[in-house]
């Protein structure tokens, strides 16, 4: 049986990812077009590279927790950015069908409790995910001049915090 804490840990990394970086993530992927999306500056790596990185690591994460048969080593994903050359619509869609399968995962290893996770993994995920999605907002905002306004449009602690509270598992 899963302790309390396990199951409010798991809550908080499902709702975290799934409510409060996927949409951040969506608004900034629609915000530019495909030259911004692709654009590198002094060797960096572009939004979508950054973008594919992000959704390499999430679908990794499934592979090893929700379809351990997909599993594959994990070598090489520290220089995983690739130039993909998509339109943001394109790549909007893959990450949602990425974090819709994690989420459909997820909400399994919530409600089962047969199986051991690894919560270094899951923070590990999360911490990667905020640190790559705050590079997204940072180079969108750049590009475009314009600011999210995320916390002022309910993308916040607070309400994430009621969105985890209020959830029935």
């Amino acid at each position: 049986m899963r302790e309390q804490s396990e199951i409010l840990f798991l809550k908080i990394t499902l709702h975290r990812m799934t409510d409060h970086y996927l949409p951040k993530l969506t608004q900034a992927l629609q915000r530019i077009n495909s030259e911004e999306l692709w654009k590198k500056d002094n060797n960096q790596n572009s939004i979508g590279g950054i973008t594919l990185h992000m959704v390499e690591h999430v679908q990794r994460h499934i592979n090893r927790y929700f379809e351990p048969t997909k599993n594959e080593h994990d070598a090489g994903i520290e220089s995983y950015f690739p130039d993909a050359k998509m339109v943001p619509s394109e790549l909007t869609v893959i990450v949602h069908d990425t974090y819709t399968s994690w989420r459909e995962g997820m909400d399994d290893l919530i409600t089962s409790n047969d199986q051991h996770i690894d919560m270094h993994s899951f923070y590990h995920l999360v911490e990667h995910t905020g640190y790559h999605l705050g590079q997204i907002i940072d180079r969108v905002q750049r590009l475009t001049g314009r600011s999210f306004g995320f916390c002022q449009n309910g993308i916040n602690e607070i309400n994430l915090r009621k969105v985890i509270e209020g959830d029935s598992f």
